[in-house]
């Protein structure tokens, strides 16, 4: 299972798959709840304030991420959702809209776990090379999934 525990980019295109040791409800609800995302969403040392939260299409998630001695103003524009398997958005916040990005979430049940593939497509590779100089971006993208893994193993066992 191991071969699901990727990460790969694609020129424009940011790949993660990762299997989750949890049911693809409660990833789901973990996902989408801001009393849940905010234990896990973003890098190491990052913490989360959710403004508002409306999982549906055309609804918004309004968030700030604090981290790296600075606050950064977020939003999540949903496209498409589809409890429990999908989620389209597209992220914003920066000043540039050069930043801005489109993420799809594919949650698959694997025996009581999820395949989780998240593919994030970006206007330009020079893009994903920028924000990675500036604030290490795809790295900051792998620890918010371990921190997702670690939260949801606690969830796990107190169920």
């Amino acid at each position: 299972m191991e071969q699901y525990n990727t990460f790969k980019q694609e020129d424009n295109i940011i790949i993660h798959t990762r299997i989750l040791n949890a049911p693809r409800e409660l990833v789901w609800e973990v996902w989408t709840t801001p009393e849940h995302i905010k234990e896990w969403w973003g890098p190491n040392g990052f913490s989360l304030t959710t403004r508002t939260m409306n999982v549906k299409p055309n609804k918004t998630w309004d968030f700030i991420m604090h981290g790296m001695g600075q606050d950064w103003d977020n939003k999540i524009e949903y496209l498409e959702v589809r409890k429990p398997d999908f989620l389209t958005y597209k992220h914003t916040g920066e000043k540039s809209d050069d930043y801005n990005f489109t993420v799809s979430i594919l949650f698959e049940d694997l025996e009581g776990k999820t395949l989780l593939t998240m593919k994030s497509v970006f206007k330009s590779k020079a893009i994903i090379d920028e924000l990675n100089r500036k604030v290490n971006a795809i790295e900051g993208g792998k620890q918010t999934l371990n921190r997702l893994e670690s939260y949801l193993e606690i969830l796990v066992i107190k169920r």
